[in-house]
């Protein structure tokens, strides 16, 4: 695993919500259908956003922040991964004292398109 290269800002991410969004890190690794991009971003008030508004933020993300990055970095993904986490936590590790939620995405042309686990 390596994180994408292309700076991004750390701070600031307007989502639909008004909730404070920070990129935390962004992890590239192979998946079966190609390259996938895990963009994880520091959500605090993202476990008390009704399901529907946290869906649109984490839409919004894929679709205004992680994809613009990629395809500056001409990176061509199959999938990028969008997680929200209430406070930080390494990746692939469990906190129970810590909401984190994901979904992914396939990517056609300039959008991204939810694809359910």
């Amino acid at each position: 695993m390596a994180s994408a290269a292309a700076p991004l800002a750390a701070e600031g991410i307007a989502v639909p919500s008004g909730q404070p969004v920070e990129l935390m890190e962004v992890i590239a690794e192979e998946g079966r259908a190609g390259p996938v991009l895990r963009y994880r971003y520091l959500a605090p008030e993202a476990p008390g956003l009704a399901y529907e508004t946290r869906e649109a933020d984490m839409a919004h993300l894929c679709d205004r922040h992680a994809l613009p990055h990629a395809r500056a970095d001409d990176g061509a993904p199959a999938r990028i991964i969008v997680s929200l986490a209430e406070a930080p936590v390494p990746f692939a590790e469990l906190d129970p004292e810590v909401t984190q939620v994901f979904e992914a995405y396939r990517i056609e042309g300039d959008q991204c398109r939810w694809e359910a686990f």
